[in-house]
């Protein structure tokens, strides 16, 4: 009895701990932006991470125009320069089956 609820436990905790998190590193293949509050980013070497989306590809609605600014230029950036980036998941899809992101990081060379 112990040892189903303690493997209950461990299981439950992991699908917590997975629910949201920062994505592996991850290379920026394309990005795209339309007229709407959404910044669509491809990447490569990532998972998937929330149940339902593919792996790869992102979403990322920002809440300002100044947001959304500040997102696209640090995608640019990286796919520019080659830096790799992660992004903030949370475990749900978005349009298309995308991941859904609420924040981005840009590693240094070699991270």
């Amino acid at each position: 009895m112990k040892k189903t609820l303690l493997a209950m436990l461990f299981a439950f905790s992991s699908t917590v701990a997975s629910a949201a998190g920062w994505s592996e590193p991850l290379t920026v293949e394309y990005g795209f932006v339309e007229n709407s509050d959404l910044v669509v980013i491809g990447t490569s070497g990532g998972g998937v991470y929330a149940s339902g989306c593919l792996a790869n590809y992102w979403l990322f609605r920002a809440d300002s125009d100044q947001r959304r600014a500040r997102v696209w230029a640090t995608v640019l950036a990286a796919l520019a320069s080659g830096q790799r980036i992660r992004l903030w998941f949370n475990d749900t899809c978005g349009t298309w089956n995308y991941h859904e992101a609420s924040s981005i990081m840009v590693l240094k060379p070699g991270s």
